[in-house]
């Protein structure tokens, strides 16, 4: 095995390792766990044979294996960025609703339920 290709494989299994121990407040799916384990051995796999990139290249009709990787990883970042995307969209419209309600009740607090007022309440 050359020195690059033990550095990449550290480097994967670093990656792995880091994910997993410092994700505790994020709580990752087991499906989530499952296809990062997934993902580092193919990675793990490639770079200990690029042969297998190579092969799987031929198989599904494309003329290099780093081609085949190029675009395997076109299609994950798009669905990695589609999915930031709407994570990010809901957690604004749960943060709207809460500043909202925040608001709404610090008015009631301060003015009293809405409604019309009596002569007998004094102005706030």
């Amino acid at each position: 095995m050359t020195p690059i290709k033990g550095l990449l494989i550290a480097a994967i299994l670093a990656v792995l390792v880091w994910a997993f121990r410092h994700r505790s407040r994020v709580g990752m799916r087991a499906g989530i766990k499952l296809a990062a384990v997934a993902l580092a051995g193919v990675g793990v796999a490639a770079v200990a044979d690029p042969g297998l990139t190579q092969d799987l290249a031929n198989l599904v009709g494309v003329t290099r294996g780093t081609d085949l990787m190029l675009y395997v990883l076109v299609v994950v970042f798009a669905f990695t960025q589609a999915g930031t995307y709407f994570r990010f969209r809901e957690l604004e419209v749960r943060f709207a609703k809460a500043v909202r309600a925040q608001a709404i009740s610090q008015a009631v607090e301060r003015d009293g339920p809405p409604g019309p007022r009596l002569a007998a309440d004094p102005p706030a």
